[in-house]
């Protein structure tokens, strides 16, 4: 059984970082300065890309017609998810946090030592993600940071991926954006 939760939790995860939402849900942020947009960003995902730091952040709401239980609690996924990063190698430790507008999640830090050996062809390839990054050219060892977040019954995931050696710098210049963060769903105004 557990084995089928962390499969679900892990599913729901690419879900959410690999296709566009069709819900009236809204991200309002204050977008990370100095840091390029994705040209497909729109009211439920978006990412930036900073190229001197080869980093890319983001934030994505699940689609609500994924073939995934977005019904699960947060407080299910939350562990659930720690344990299916643990499983993978990547998981460098996991908290609680509030964040933005009365946003709360589970924080999970990661670490890529080798990015093009974690992941393979088949997985996601959205602008932002592991294998998008490695395709263009960035092969080398990320930290990243997870958030995942449910609100007003939405499920969010803040990602966050830069090489080792920028990831405090990164973070540090990305917090006032993740500070603005307000979460909502259109539909519940």
């Amino acid at each position: 059984m557990n084995k089928l939760l962390v499969l679900i939790v892990l599913g729901l995860i690419l879900s959410l970082l690999s296709g566009p939402s069709l819900v009236n849900a809204e991200i309002k942020l204050i977008p990370p300065k100095r840091w390029q947009p994705d040209a497909d960003n729109n009211q439920d995902i978006k990412w930036w890309y900073q190229n001197s730091t080869k980093s890319s952040f983001g934030i994505n709401k699940a689609p609500a017609n994924g073939s995934f239980p977005l019904s699960l609690p947060l407080a299910l996924i939350g562990p659930s998810m720690a344990q299916g990063l643990a499983d993978r190698g990547i998981l460098e430790s996991t908290d609680q946090i509030t964040f933005g507008h009365s946003n709360y999640g589970y924080r999970y830090f990661l670490n890529i030592s080798d990015p093009s050996k974690q992941v393979n062809t088949s997985d996601f390839a959205q602008p932002g993600s592991v294998v998008d990054l490695i395709r263009k050219g960035y092969d080398v060892p990320f930290r990243g940071m997870l958030i995942l977040s449910q609100k007003q019954g939405d499920l969010y995931a803040v990602v966050l991926l830069s090489p080792k050696e920028n990831f405090d710098s990164v973070m540090k210049e990305i917090q006032p954006t993740i500070d603005s963060m307000e979460l909502s769903n259109s539909t519940a105004n």
